[in-house]
């Protein structure tokens, strides 16, 4: 660990920044975690060590929160402001002296993808490549921890909106693996992208998986694409309409295989780790309790 460094996590209200921030306090590195919520900055500080706050919406926030910092994990919400807020970030980054962005993108192995978020996501990135700040973009597939939320699951049967295979990786192998990569700076990981999809399975495979997994039996259920547009439409949903749209029209391109990479494997684990990344049969064994809440069992 380079004691030089200082670094700020993004988003450690979802599960990808608070596992970064755990790896990284595992690791005694210094950083801080940011937050727009001045009422959680104490428990944050408690939790992580120390925090920051932070405004993605109002830039003004920015000069005193990217003070000393000298590298950033970046992650966005699910809403187009992706767009502003990143921008406004890396040009805040570039004007403090920030040395190196850690982006977390989407699973793009094309330049021409059009689908709306990975569409969104490359404009970010060929943005952060042009800024002259170090840059490091992480490519996560789906991720096997969205078998627990959203309703993927209800008493043992597993829905879908796509009947083809996809590839899958462990948010715990992303969260180590942009730890270590923060850590080791960019020296080593500076125009790098890596990518993570480790295992590459239909949705029978998967229900397969779980059951292997948990001794408890799971079937699959494939629904169509605009499913996918009914259920982020719900009050209960977490996507905003232009972010919904995009997730229509991930499933119905993967679905007709103008997206068909979607369903490979290419993953960088094991170069960033040294250790082979986790499987779905895998991640199950060590979730198996949470997903046998879900299945009723």
């Amino acid at each position: 660990m380079n004691s030089s460094s200082n670094l700020l996590v993004l988003g450690v209200t979802g599960q990808v920044g608070k596992l970064v921030a755990k790896h990284l306090k595992r690791s005694k590195a210094n950083f801080s975690v940011g937050s727009r919520r001045k009422e959680n900055l104490k428990e944050l500080a408690d939790q992580f060590g120390a925090s920051r706050f932070i405004d993605l919406d109002d830039p003004r926030t920015f000069d005193q929160a990217l003070k000393d910092v000298t590298g950033i994990f970046l992650i966005t919400g699910y809403t187009v402001d992706m767009l502003v807020q990143s921008k406004s970030l890396i040009d805040a980054a570039r004007r403090n002296g920030v040395k190196h962005i850690v982006h977390l993108g989407a699973f793009t192995t094309d330049r021409d993808a059009y689908a709306t978020v990975f569409a969104w996501h490359q404009m970010i990135e060929i943005y952060l490549q042009a800024s002259g700040v170090a840059w490091t973009n992480l490519h996560p597939n789906m991720f096997m921890q969205n078998l627990l939320g959203n309703a993927a699951i209800k008493g043992g049967r597993y829905s879908y909106y796509t009947s083809k295979a996809l590839g899958y990786t462990a948010l715990e192998d992303v969260a180590e693996s942009a730890a270590r990569i923060l850590i080791e700076g960019p020296t080593k990981h500076s125009g790098k992208d890596y990518w993570f999809s480790a295992d590459v399975l239909t949705p029978n495979q998967v229900a397969e998986a779980l059951a292997g997994a948990t001794g408890h039996k799971f079937t699959a259920a494939v629904r169509n694409a605009e499913s996918f547009q009914n259920d982020a439409e719900q009050p209960s949903s977490i996507f905003e309409p232009a972010y919904a749209k995009g997730g229509l029209e991930f499933f119905r391109y993967v679905e007709d295989e103008r997206m068909a990479y979607i369903g490979s494997v290419k993953d960088d684990t094991k170069k960033i780790l040294g250790r082979e990344p986790l499987l779905l049969r895998d991640w199950a064994k060590l979730h198996a309790h949470e997903l046998l809440e879900l299945a009723g069992s």
